[in-house]
């Protein structure tokens, strides 16, 4: 993964990339399958059970697990710089949403090394992963 922070480093990103190509580089990069992603994102929506925020080329996309808590998820073309000031302004936005806590589950180490250059309380715990691969589970207190 440290590969992924690499290669933000020498991209060179325009001001304002469009949302669902900040997604389609996302699911490129982790393997996935866009159409199968964005369909869910999409039902999920409608839902209204998941939403995104924006900051930047910085999407969280997160999901509602009850009031106060949320399954969050991180989508980004920012340069490591600009990462850093757009997951502290969407840390804000949560706290003005009222959320308490936000749980994520991934296998990039990176992103608790972000979040804590963000001077946002992370908790990180390595969890086995479905194909036996490690993971992390981040644990955010929005305060």
């Amino acid at each position: 993964m440290a590969d992924v922070m690499q290669a933000l480093k020498k991209q060179k990103v325009a001001e304002d990339v469009p949302m669902l190509d900040i997604l389609k580089n996302d699911v490129e990069l982790s393997g996935g399958d866009f159409d199968s992603v964005y369909d869910a994102l999409k039902q999920g929506i409608e839902s209204g059970k998941m939403r995104i925020m924006r900051s930047g080329n910085t999407l969280l996309i997160y999901t509602i697990m009850q009031p106060g808590v949320a399954e969050l998820h991180i989508s980004t073309m920012d340069t490591p710089d600009k990462l850093v000031a757009s997951v502290q302004d969407l840390y804000q936005a949560m706290k003005k949403a009222g959320f308490k806590t936000g749980i994520s589950v991934t296998d990039n180490s990176q992103i608790a090394r972000v979040l804590s250059a963000a001077k946002i309380p992370v908790k990180v715990q390595q969890v086995p992963g479905t194909q036996g691969q490690a993971q992390y589970q981040l644990t955010i207190e929005v305060k």
